[in-house]
């Protein structure tokens, strides 16, 4: 299996207003697994209200979004086939999956998560995973993603 790593630096969160960091989308053959995913932010104040952050499974794919180009764990492997997109302009469309991962992260911190192996969430053929934020007031967030196919 192969490990592919995307990230983003310096995404503009809007005050009250879901934004999708990241978005990966598997192909019609291909399932990934989900390694590890993280955010950080750019908050100055020590009182600001906590980010919510929303990361899961959805049932459709961001509007409008841009698609990125990730890494390779081994620049001996081959192209990856799940598609990453980031900086969503129109948040999608579907819903959240049943089980979505809820976490509030204060905007001077951020998070990291790394799956357990044998643990790590796994997308079916064909399906989205998202790491959603909304912030309170204005923000930057850096974001990734690390997936194996």
């Amino acid at each position: 299996m192969a490990l592919y790593t995307f990230s983003i630096d310096g995404l503009a969160l809007v005050a009250a207003t879901a934004k999708s960091v990241l978005e990966l989308g598997t192909s019609s053959t291909d399932r990934a697994k989900i390694v590890s995913w993280w955010v950080e932010f750019d908050g100055a104040t020590a009182t600001a209200v906590p980010v919510k952050i929303e990361v899961g499974r959805f049932s459709a794919a961001v509007t409008t979004a841009t698609t990125g180009t990730a890494s390779k764990g081994d620049p001996a492997d081959g192209a990856n086939a799940t598609v990453v997109k980031h900086s969503t302009t129109t948040e999608g469309a579907g819903t959240a999956e049943a089980g979505l991962e809820i976490h509030r992260i204060h905007p001077q911190s951020g998070i990291i998560i790394q799956y357990p192996l044998g643990r790590e969430t796994v997308l079916a053929v064909s399906t989205f995973w998202r790491v959603r934020c909304t912030a309170a007031a204005g923000v930057n967030v850096t974001g990734g993603v690390i997936w194996e196919e």
